[in-house]
């Protein structure tokens, strides 16, 4: 698998790319659910020229998901509060729907495919973002603290740091079946010193799941806080994110049931996981500064789908989905 960047005029046509591959969903109690045989269509354009070169000009994309704070409460917590004084956020980030695992699916497929509950039997048999960065030979990597072994399937760790729900990848078939697939779900252990070393030498595409006490889900947001900015230090510090990267950091899901219409942008009242809070890193972008502009879990996968070049997939595609493109400073 090639570790390089992708070439740039690849990436700008990718940014505007209007290809989808749809899914399907059924109940959460089915063992599997599956997208439908036939499942593209077009996506609406959504970036400027000027957004498209931004976007070209990411070279790597950290994603980090903590646990179970709304957006208020989340600003409240010095930490987090120090960290959106320091970069960028958003306090009108909505999450797809309740509990966790539907929100984890809807961040790495478009889609929370009819999942209502933190099943671990459950597996999806459809379109995701691992295997489609795989199939367009960008490298990358999901790191999770208290995985006790690459590609470990498991509900949860022995000490129960680590759990399945919140590991989206862990729920697709096509990941779980194959050896090649599922070696990219590693312990965060294996991710700093990647992260000490040169740019080439990181996976383009990091997702990072904390341990259940880091999250947020199990200990207090101090404790979270505390995790979080010594990792966001250690991101900010490497090669990869200073040339070039983006850092995302967002909650699963907070209080209430408010969302965003991926078919038009508008808020409503029901259908979401309520508001949480989005911090975004990028070098060169004003410190503090805090969009108005409502987005939500598919706006990130269409943000990491355009860089990369990559079809949107599910509700990522909605014509009212925001790409994070307006917290990038302007591409070279």
């Amino acid at each position: 698998m090639s570790w390089r960047a992708r070439p740039r005029a690849a990436l700008l046509c990718g940014a505007a790319a209007l290809l989808l591959a749809g899914c399907g969903a059924t109940g959460p109690d089915r063992t599997t659910t599956t997208a439908p045989s036939t499942s593209t269509s077009a996506a609406p354009p959504s970036t400027t020229i000027a957004a498209a070169a931004a976007l070209a000009s990411v070279g790597h994309v950290f994603v980090v998901v903590m646990e179970n704070l709304g957006a208020g409460p989340a600003r409240s917590v010095p930490a987090f509060a120090s960290l959106a004084a320091r970069y960028e956020s958003t306090t009108r980030w909505y999450a797809a729907s309740h509990p966790s695992l539907p929100n984890y699916l809807a961040l790495v497929s478009g889609s929370t495919w009819g999942i209502t509950s933190d099943c671990t039997s459950c597996t999806v048999r459809g379109p995701n973002l691992g295997t489609q960065l795989t199939a367009a030979g960008v490298s990358w990597g999901a790191y999770f603290e208290g995985m006790p072994a690459p590609c470990f399937l498991g509900s949860q760790s022995p000490d129960g740091s680590y759990a399945q729900k919140h590991d989206p990848f862990a729920y697709f078939d096509d990941i779980r079946s194959s050896p090649a697939l599922c070696g990219h779900l590693q312990p965060l252990s294996s991710l700093p010193p990647l992260l000490a070393g040169p740019a080439t030498g990181v996976p383009r595409f990091v997702w990072v799941t904390p341990s259940m006490c880091h999250s947020g889900h199990d200990c207090s947001p101090a404790v979270a806080g505390s995790w979080l900015e010594g990792f966001v230090g250690t991101v900010t510090a490497s090669a990869a994110w200073r040339q070039h990267g983006l850092l995302v950091v967002v909650w699963d899901e907070g209080d209430g049931t408010a969302g965003v219409d991926p078919a038009t942008g508008a808020l409503r009242a029901a259908g979401g996981g309520g508001a949480v809070l989005g911090l975004v890193a990028a070098p060169g972008a004003p410190a503090g500064r805090a969009l108005p502009v409502p987005y939500d879990h598919y706006s990130l996968l269409a943000t990491v789908e355009d860089v990369f070049g990559l079809p949107r997939l599910g509700a990522a595609a909605g014509a009212g989905v925001a790409p994070l493109t307006a917290f990038l400073p302007p591409g070279p």
